[in-house]
This record gives C-alpha cells, structure tokens and sequence, in this order.
C-alpha cells in the first residue's frame, strides 16, 4: 500500500497455466459446482476459464480471475490480448503515461480549496466510520424459481431504454451511471420492506479505477473504492435520491476520495493484526458492491475486426460481453454496468450463503423493473 501510488501491485507469474474447465451440454451440478468452486490462491494461479456450450454454434466463456491477480479492468486487458492472438494479431505494446497523483489532488495555490476540501474528507470519514450498512434480508422463500447454471444473472437493457435513461441522465444533471446506482439503492430498499425490514441502512461500494488515461501495463491492481450510504428517510424521492448521487459522483471524482481508501489501508497494514480482526469480524461493511466497466470494447483493446459493433476475433462472434465483482463477506450482492456493442448490460451475482436461488433472480428482476422505471 504504501508503494501503491507509485508502482501499483503488481502479478507475478505463476508455474501453472490457467485452468480450463468445459462443461456439458447437458447441465450437471457436480461439475457446475467444480467449475465455479473457491480458487485456493495458494495452490492455483487464479485465473479460470469456463466454457459453456450453449447451442451447436454458441458457447459462453466465462473468465474467472482472483482478485490478487488483478482487476477487473486488468482481467479486461488480458482477455482482449487473448482475442487478438487467436486472430492472428499481436496485442498492443505497453504504454506508460505519467502517473497522476490520485489520492492528493490539490496545488499549492489553492490553500483556501484545500482546507474546504480536507473539511469535506474529515466529515466524510466521520459519516463512514459512524454509518452502520445492513445486510439484504433474505426472503427465506421456498419458491422454486428456474435459474441458469451460471452463479450470476444478467440482462440486456431494450435500446429504447437506454435511451430514455440517458435522457433522463440529460434532464437531471446526472450520468446514465448515476441513475442505475439510484436503482440500486431504491431496489434494495424495496426489497427489504418486502421482508419487513424497511428500516435497513443501506451502503454501496463502487470500485474505482486509478489508472492514468491511456495507460496499458501489466495486469496489476489499480482501483480504490467510494462509498455511499443511504438512511431509508433518504430513499423515499426518486429525483431527490437521483440528485443527491450525481453530487457526490462529482465530490469522488474531483476529489481524489476513492483513492483515500488506499491510504487508510495503508495505515491499517502498519497493524497487521488489527487489519486481521477487523476482516475476521462477523460484520456487513457494504449491503452492495456496484461496478461500471463502461464500454467493453475500449477496455480489452482487441486487435480485431468488427461486424455490426461486435469483435470478430479469427471468424468467431462476439455477441455480448458481461462482467461482475465478486462477493465478499457481509455483502450479499454485486452488480456491473458494461456497455458492448451498443448494449447495455446490467450483471448480478449474489452470495449463496445469505440469499437463495430464487432471491437472485427476483431481486435481479426487481434492480430490472427499478431501471426500467426510472428511465420513465
């Protein structure tokens, strides 16, 4: 951490290839439960390909990746290097551009921002340490709802939705981003009144990326975390909640707070005990983690051909490209937002500890209909 704004953290090769693992046609939750199983990081090198035939012409390759490796965005970069060699290609050379300091942003002519803007980090880390998140209630339902035999769900917004998100984007003084975290939030709430727990607070974590623009390394991990957190008083406005997430976009983006994380942990490894009790301790730091990857095809920079908006890598098609973040301890629910080839997809993925089968497809349904409606 403390080498971390200069250098970053960086992958070192492992002995073993990536695994591979190709399931039946027919599903089988034997080998659909080895495939998607817990890497054991000190004897995998912790990336996994699943591959999943669809129909006689259509697979889904499903690339899992341990977050000590890297990223989502370093996963991104690597995939697209895979794609431009099975086309025949090479991957793009590595580029370094200068590294912006990330976490301190202020000059030194800006005294009077600067005692503003260190006020503003103060009462927001006070706001942190003192906001308790809740967990999603489960629904403990013993609804037999059909679900894939993927351990996540996804669904593809209509282009006149996304549409009318952006125009709606447009009319709020907010970004289509903006909005589906506001879903999110109005979700949550909305199921957890569904289970009798309307008074939950809720946090959600957002990743992100500290990269420099442009700039292509080696798989590493370079992202901090926002968070934001939401009283159930604060949820009952939709424009209001919509508002009041764009401000605080704007606050973390100019900012530096995402990267503020890296400096607490920093400060937390001194103590390497404490930093050990505290992510042994049976608590909910986040109710949700929500990632936006953007657009798919700039992150993987495949040197390939397009056919209608989709990479044509050695006469393959792409048709869509979905990602999510993991699930950690206490947090029951992870979402990313990835827009490919003119889509908009939304991907979700639950802890199957705290929330059933069916909890996943109805709350995904629900995050869905949020959306849907607020693009209205």
């Amino acid at each position: 951490c403390a080498q971390y704004s200069t250098h970053g953290w960086q992958w070192s090769l492992s002995n073993q290839p990536p695994q591979i693992v190709q399931l039946e046609h027919t599903p089988n939750k034997e080998s659909e439960a080895i495939a998607f199983r817990p890497f054991n990081i000190r004897q995998e090198p912790g990336i996994r390909f699943v591959v999943i035939p669809e129909s006689k012409q259509q697979w889904s390759i499903i690339l899992q990746v341990h977050h000590s490796v890297c990223d989502g965005l370093g996963a991104l970069d690597f995939l697209g290097d895979i794609w431009s060699l099975y086309h025949g290609s090479q991957p793009s050379d590595f580029q370094t551009h200068s590294r912006t300091n990330n976490i301190q942003t202020h000059s030194e002519n800006d005294g009077h921002q600067n005692i503003k803007g260190d006020h503003q980090h103060t009462r927001e880390t006070i706001a942190f340490a003192t906001f308790r998140p809740s967990r999603i209630t489960s629904s403990n339902s013993a609804k037999n709802i059909p679900h894939g035999r993927k351990p996540f769900q996804s669904f593809t917004l209509p282009a006149t939705t996304v549409k009318s998100l952006r125009k709606r984007a447009s009319q709020s003084g907010a970004t289509t981003n903006d909005i589906i975290v506001a879903a999110s939030f109005l979700a949550i709430h909305k199921w957890n009144s569904r289970q009798g727990k309307a008074g939950k607070r809720i946090r959600i974590t957002m990743p992100v990326n500290l990269r420099p623009p442009r700039e292509r390394q080696p798989a590493s991990n370079q992202i901090g975390y926002a968070f934001l957190d939401r009283r159930p008083g604060q949820l009952r406005d939709p424009p209001e909640v919509i508002k009041s997430i764009a401000e605080a976009s704007r606050w973390i983006q100019h900012s530096g707070a995402a990267g503020m994380f890296l400096v607490v942990l920093g400060a937390f490894l001194k103590c390497t005990w404490l930093l050990r009790l505290i992510t042994q301790i049976p608590t909910c730091f986040s109710t949700a983690v929500v990632s936006n990857l953007g657009n798919i095809q700039s992150r993987m920079r495949a040197k390939v051909p397009k056919v209608d908006g989709c990479d044509q890598p050695g006469g393959l098609s792409i048709t869509n490209v979905s990602a999510v973040p993991p699930v950690r301890p206490g947090t029951a629910l992870s979402m990313c937002i990835t827009a490919y080839g003119g889509q908009l997809t939304v991907t979700t993925m639950t802890d199957s500890s705290q929330l059933t089968p069916s909890d996943s497809v109805e709350l995904t349904d629900l995050l869905q209909s949020q959306i849907e409606h607020l693009a209205l």
